[in-house]
């Protein structure tokens, strides 16, 4: 049987859905289910990390049962979802905590005294992109001020796209795009020490995963 289907999976942060196209590009079927996240006190925002790769898997087995062979007919699989957040694991590949979402906000404060540093002027030039309490950096040294043991047990921080990538190929990685605009330089596109330096969080560093390029197959 020929490979003649793409797959994507969206986690978004209403809906998580996986769709099956045709290699020329039109839409064969589509599952889906609401995500859940919690709004807690202080601004957190935070989503059951086990739970959003459960609900993904779920839509998988959906989509399979609406499309003959899925399985033996996919070419390739793409993962996308809600942007910024940090979601931590740990050495073991343990959720370590919840995923922190783009909706949290308990970093606002740190963001905001950091705009008004010299050296947000370096932040911006070499990432080509400013500074919000949704991005990892800034919840990275929230969670270093407050909760510094949820930094000590983590290996590594992911955004969600890259837990269900890490969830489908054992891979702790990223893509370029996340990677550089929140810790790197677009130049290079490759991580810059002086980022973390510059916001207090050069130990930190340890939990970068590799930046890959999209179409690299890994897993």
């Amino acid at each position: 049987m020929s490979r003649d289907i793409l797959l994507g999976i969206d986690a978004g942060t209403s809906v998580i859905k996986a769709v099956a196209f045709s290699l020329g590009g039109e839409q064969i079927a589509v599952a889906a289910r609401p995500n859940v996240y919690q709004t807690l006190g202080g601004g957190q925002v935070e989503q059951d990390m086990h739970r959003t790769w459960a609900d993904c898997v779920a839509t998988l087995r959906e989509l399979a049962d609406r499309v003959p062979d899925l399985a033996r007919r996919a070419a390739a699989l793409a993962v996308t979802a809600q942007g910024d957040g940090a979601w931590l694991i740990d050495a073991d590949g343990e959720p370590v905590g919840g995923g922190l979402l783009w909706l949290d906000s308990r970093a606002a404060s740190l963001a905001s005294d950091y705009l008004k540093t010299d050296a947000y002027r370096e932040h911006y030039a070499r990432t080509g992109s400013g500074l919000n309490a949704c991005m990892a950096s800034a919840q990275l040294a929230w969670m270093k001020r407050w909760q510094p043991d949820r930094i000590a047990r983590a290996a590594t921080c992911f955004h969600c796209k890259d837990w269900l990538y890490f969830k489908l190929t054992g891979a702790r990685v990223t893509d370029p795009a996340e990677g550089n605009f929140t810790f790197g330089n677009y130049r290079t596109r490759e991580y810059e020490p002086s980022i973390l330096e510059g916001m207090g969080i050069a130990d930190c560093w340890r939990l970068l995963p590799p930046m890959i390029d999209g179409v690299s197959e890994t897993g």
